[in-house]
C-alpha cells in the first residue's frame, strides 16, 4: 500500500486473494474474480469481515472484458439494494438485486439505447455511476450531462429508467486537447470533477483540473477554492474509480490524487487551494493486483462516512502587501506604527529609490505595507533614466516566472534565482480564463474565450494592452516582433478549420486566412514556432518544419526539413540561439533523459550538444526561448515552469550535471533530482517571460 506521503506499508489479506477491487459503496468493497475474469462477484466488508457471493456471471456475448464500472445503489441490508454493471461496447446495465429473503439470486440485464438516446439526442455509454442522497447518478459518454438512475423494486420485479438530472458546467480547456468527466456523490453532496491533458505536449499529463459541487438548491455547480480536510483520489486505469473522504490527517487534506494510465507509477496530487500539481513515485506498486491508498483506506475504517452522514486572502489594490518585521522595533508598540522614512519629503524618499533601486527592489519597497505603497507612486519604468542606468542588475533583466491566478486577481512573479515572488494585480480586461499562446520580447500572446474570442497583447510589467481583431480558437499563435515594432505580425494554425493558416498585422483591420500545404503530413498540432535566419520554423510532433509563402497561389506550404529524432512519444521544444537553431527533448513526460540537439542544415540532422555555455534555455506551455544568462550562476541550464515539492524554489535541469537542482540565493543546493518526482508545476496559466520595459 502506498499513500502520498511516500510511506510503504505490506499486508496480506486473504479476502482479497485472487480478486480485483472494482469499488467501494456503503462501506462494502466491491471484488471481481481475476480468473476467470469478471465472472465471480463478491461483496466485502473490511468491518464486519462479512462476505455476500453472487452467482457466477453469464453474458450471452461471453465479453466479460467489456464490463467496466460498478455501482451498489444501497447498503446490501436495504432489500430493494441493487449492484450494478456498466459495459463498455454495449449499451446495457448488468445488475443483481441484493435480496437477503431471496433463496436464489439472479443477474439480468437490460438496455438502455432509447431511453438515453431520448435525453442526449445521440448513441452514447453510461459512465462514473455513483450514489448521492440515496439516489444513481451517471454521467454520459458524451461528458455533458448528469442522468438520474431511476430504480423502482416492485415485488420481484426491478424497473431501471434513466432520467435527465442537468448539464455539467463549461470548463475552459486551456490548451487540453482531451477533456475527462467524473461525478462522485457522498451523502448529499454531488461533486464533479474535470481533468485535461495536452496529448500532444504532456501525453497523460494533467494539464488542467476543476472541482465542483452542486447547489442541490439552486441547481447550479459551484468551483470550489478549497477543499479543507477532505479529499479525492481518481485512478484512471482501475476502471476511471473516483473516490472521496469528508475527513482525513491535515497533511493528506486538500487534494485530488490522480493515478495515471495503467502502468504508470506516479501520483499526480491537486492542491485544490494552491493551484499546483506535485508528483511523487510509486515505486512499491504491483501493476497486476495494485491497492492505492484511496481503496486501502476503506479497508482500515470503512466507507463510514456514506454510512453516518451527520486565511482569507485579500488583493491589494496594486501591489499585494506582503508583511515585515523589523526585530528591533516592536510591533505591539502603536508608536511605532509610522516608521522614520516615511519622514522623509516624498520628492526626497521618491528621488532616492529611483536612483539606488532596481525594478524589482522597487516593487519588493512598495510591497512592504500600505504606508510604502503611499510613498513610492506607481512608476513608468520606461521613463525613468536612473533605472536605465541600473538596467544591467541581475534582476532587472532576468527572466521571471508568470502565473494569472484568476480566483484572486493577481499576477505572480517568481524570481528563478532568489525564489522571491512578487505580486501585482490583474487588469480587470483580463480577469478570467486565460490561454497563454506565447511569450516573447517581455510580451504575452493572450486568449480569452468571451464569445468569438478576445486576443490581446500584455506587457505585465508597464501594464499595456494591445488589443487584436476577435479570431476562432487556434491551435498555435506566435508572434515576430513586438507590438510597439511596425514589423510586428501574428501567425496562427488551425488544424480543424479548411482555411487554416491565419496571419495579423497591426495595421490591418481583420485576420487574413490562408489555406496551408501539408502534403503528406498531418496537421496534428505546429508548437514553438521561431524566426531562424528569416525563416519560420515550427515543430509539428517533434518534427522540423518550414513554413512560406507560396508565390504561385493565395496558400502557404511547410516543408519536412527533419524528422522527429526520438519519435512522436517524447516531448521537444524549439528555440533559436544566436546563430544556432536548437531542439531540447525530453524522452517521457517525467524527463529523467534531456537533451539538447542543434541542428545542421548541410545534412538535415540534429546533432547532440553537451553545453549551450553562456545562455540559458526556458521552457513553459507552448513557449520556449534562448537568451544569455545575467549571471554566471544562470548559465548552461534549462528552467522548467517547476517548484520544489518542499522547498518551493524553481527547478531547473544542469547541463553539466545531468541532474535536477535548485537555488539557495547564488548558490546551487547539492541535493538533487534524477526526474519531476519531488516537483510541482501550476495549473493557472504560466509563462516564463524576459522583462521589457517598453
Amino acid at each position: 500500500m502506498h499513500d502520498p506521503l511516500s510511506r510503504h506499508h505490506r499486508c496480506q489479506i486473504p479476502e482479497l486473494f485472487g480478486r480485483c477491487i472494482r469499488g467501494c459503496f456503503h462501506g462494502w468493497v466491491i471484488l471481481s474474480s481475476n480468473h476467470p475474469h469478471n465472472v465471480m462477484w463478491s461483496l466485502w466488508n473490511p468491518v464486519t469481515s462479512k462476505t455476500i457471493r453472487l452467482p457466477p456471471l453469464v453474458l450471452k456475448d461471453g465479453d466479460f472484458e467489456s464490463i467496466k464500472q460498478c455501482c451498489l445503489s444501497s447498503p446490501p441490508s436495504d432489500p430493494t439494494s441493487v449492484l450494478m454493471l456498466t459495459r463498455t461496447k454495449t449499451p446495457t446495465i448488468v445488475f443483481c438485486r441484493l435480496d437477503r429473503k431471496r433463496k436464489r439470486l439472479r443477474w439480468k440485464e437490460m438496455t438502455y439505447a432509447k431511453q438515453l438516446r431520448s435525453i442526449t439526442g445521440d448513441d452514447g455509454f453510461l459512465h462514473c455511476l455513483t450514489c448521492c442522497n440515496g439516489k444513481v447518478y451517471a454521467l454520459n459518454s458524451g461528458g455533458l450531462i448528469v442522468i438520474q438512475v431511476d430504480i423502482v423494486v416492485k415485488d420481484k420485479e426491478v424497473v431501471i429508467s434513466l432520467l435527465a438530472f442537468g448539464k455539467l458546467p463549461l470548463s475552459f480547456n486551456n490548451g487540453c486537447s482531451t477533456m475527462k468527466s467524473f461525478l462522485r456523490g457522498f451523502c448529499n453532496d454531488l461533486f464533479h470533477i474535470k481533468l485535461g491533458f495536452d496529448d500532444e505536449m504532456a501525453k497523460t499529463t494533467p494539464g488542467v483540473v476543476y472541482l465542483y459541487k452542486l447547489d442541490v438548491t439552486n441547481m447550479i455547480w459551484e468551483e470550489m477554492e478549497d477543499l479543507k480536510d477532505a479529499i479525492f483520489f481518481l485512478d484512471l486505469a482501475h476502471d476511471c474509480s473516483v473516490f472521496y473522504r469528508d475527513a482525513i490527517a491535515q497533511e493528506l487534506g486538500g487534494y485530488i490524487n490522480i493515478l495515471g494510465e495503467e502502468g504508470s507509477k506516479v501520483i499526480y496530487s491537486y492542491d485544490v487551494k494552491d493551484k499546483t500539481i506535485s508528483l511523487s513515485s510509486m515505486s512499491y506498486l504491483e501493476q497486476s493486483t495494485r491497492l492505492s491508498l484511496w481503496e486501502c483506506c476503506w479497508l482500515h475504517g470503512g466507507d463510514q462516512g456514506e454510512i453516518e452522514c451527520g486565511t482569507d486572502f485579500k488583493p491589494a489594490d496594486e501591489i499585494m502587501e506582503i508583511p515585515v518585521r523589523d526585530d528591533k522595533v516592536d510591533i505591539n508598540d502603536t508608536r511605532n506604527e509610522e516608521t522614520h522614512i516615511l519622514k522623509i519629503p516624498p520628492d526626497v524618499l521618491r528621488a532616492i529609490l529611483m536612483e539606488f533601486c532596481g525594478c524589482v527592489e522597487y516593487l519588493n519597497f512598495r510591497a512592504t505595507c500600505k504606508h510604502f505603497q503611499l510613498a513610492a507612486p506607481i512608476i513608468r519604468w520606461s521613463e525613468e533614466t536612473s533605472l536605465r542606468r541600473r538596467s544591467q542588475i541581475y534582476s532587472l533583466n532576468s527572466p521571471w516566472l508568470l502565473v494569472f491566478d484568476k480566483h484572486q486577481g493577481i499576477i505572480t512573479f517568481t524570481d528563478p534565482m532568489f525564489g522571491d515572488k512578487y505580486f501585482i494585480k490583474t487588469p480587470q480586461k483580463l480577469i478570467g480564463d486565460l490561454r497563454i499562446y506565447c511569450s516573447r520580447y517581455g510580451w504575452l500572446l493572450l486568449y480569452k474565450p468571451n464569445g468569438p474570442g478576445e486576443m490581446f497583447f500584455f506587457n505585465p510589467l508597464t501594464r499595456d494592452i494591445h488589443e487584436l481583431p476577435n479570431a476562432p480558437y487556434l491551435d498555435s499563435l506566435f508572434f515576430l516582433a513586438p507590438p510597439t515594432s511596425p514589423n510586428c505580425m501574428v501567425a496562427g494554425l488551425s488544424a480543424s478549420l479548411p482555411t487554416n493558416f491565419f496571419l495579423y498585422s497591426l495595421n490591418w483591420e481583420s485576420w487574413a486566412r490562408y489555406r496551408m500545404d501539408f502534403g503528406d503530413t498531418t496537421p496534428h498540432s505546429f508548437l514553438f514556432s521561431t524566426i531562424f535566419a528569416t525563416r519560420t520554423f515550427a515543430l509539428n510532433q517533434g518534427a522540423l518544419n518550414l513554413i512560406s509563402a507560396n508565390d504561385e497561389s493565395d496558400a502557404f506550404w511547410n516543408a519536412v526539413v527533419a524528422e522527429a529524432p526520438r519519435g512522436s512519444f517524447a516531448q521537444y521544444y524549439l528555440a533559436n540561439c544566436d546563430e544556432h537553431l536548437l531542439l531540447v527533448v525530453m524522452d517521457d513526460e517525467l524527463g529523467e533523459n534531456v537533451e539538447v540537439l542543434e541542428m545542421l542544415f548541410s545534412t538535415r540532422e540534429w546533432v547532440k550538444i553537451d553545453s549551450i555555455g553562456r545562455h540559458m534555455i526556458c521552457i513553459s506551455g507552448t513557449t520556449c526561448f534562448c537568451m544569455e544568462a545575467k549571471t554566471p550562476e544562470m548559465e548552461n541550464k534549462i528552467y522548467f515552469p517547476r517548484l520544489h515539492s518542499k522547498c518551493g524554489n524553481i527547478v531547473f535541469y544542469s547541463l553539466e550535471t545531468r541532474r535536477y537542482h535548485t537555488f539557495n540565493g547564488r548558490n546551487i543546493i547539492q541535493e538533487c533530482l534524477k526526474d519531476f518526482i519531488g516537483t510541482k508545476y501550476h495549473v493557472y496559466p504560466h509563462a516564463w517571460i524576459q522583462p521589457s520595459w517598453s
